[in-house]
C-alpha cells in the first residue's frame, strides 16, 4: 500500500470494537476503558477501517451540542484512532469522511471535536476551524486540546 492512498474499507462497526481499539491505541497504559457517553445512543455512527482483515483505524460521530450550547443540529467527531503500522496512508480522513456524510444524511449542520494540539493540522486539513484557545482534558492527554467546529 502507498502513502498517497488508502485500500482500507470503511464500515460500521460495533460500540465494543470501537471501544476495544480506542482504548489499546489511545490508552495502552491504562488500566481504564475507552467508553464514551453516547457511545450506545440510537442515532450515534461507529465506523472502522480494515486493510485486509486488519481492523486499522475508528471514528465515531455523536449528537452532541458544542459546549455551552443547546445546538441541535451538532454533532461531535470523537475517538478518532488510527494503529501506528497504518498512519499516514489516508485512514483518519477516510474516515472523518464517512462520518461527514452520516451527518450530513442525518440534517445535521455542523460537527466538532475537541482536537489534542497535535492533530489540529489534520482537522483543519478537513475545514474544521478553532474556536477558542486551548484546554485541558487530563483524563485523556497531557497535551492541550483545542475545540475546533466545522459548518455543513
Amino acid at each position: 500500500m502507498s502513502k498517497s492512498s488508502s485500500m482500507a474499507q470503511i464500515r460500521a462497526v460495533s460500540q465494543e470494537q470501537v471501544q476495544d481499539f480506542r482504548w489499546r491505541i489511545l490508552r495502552p497504559s491504562e488500566k481504564a476503558d475507552s467508553i464514551y457517553e453516547l457511545d450506545d445512543a440510537p442515532e450515534t455512527l461507529h465506523v472502522g477501517a480494515f486493510v485486509g482483515p486488519d481492523l486499522a483505524g475508528v471514528a465515531t460521530v455523536c449528537k452532541e451540542p458544542t459546549p455551552g450550547t443547546r445546538n441541535n443540529v451538532a454533532w461531535r467527531l470523537r475517538g478518532m484512532a488510527t494503529a501506528e503500522e497504518f498512519r499516514g496512508f489516508g485512514i483518519g480522513k477516510e474516515l472523518a469522511e464517512r462520518c461527514l456524510e452520516y451527518v450530513r444524511s442525518q440534517g445535521g449542520a455542523l460537527v466538532w471535536c475537541s482536537a489534542r494540539s497535535s492533530a489540529v493540522d489534520f482537522y483543519e486539513s478537513l475545514g474544521f476551524e478553532s474556536q477558542e484557545k486551548s484546554f485541558a482534558l487530563p483524563e485523556y492527554s497531557s497535551e492541550p486540546y483545542l475545540l475546533m467546529t466545522l459548518p455543513l
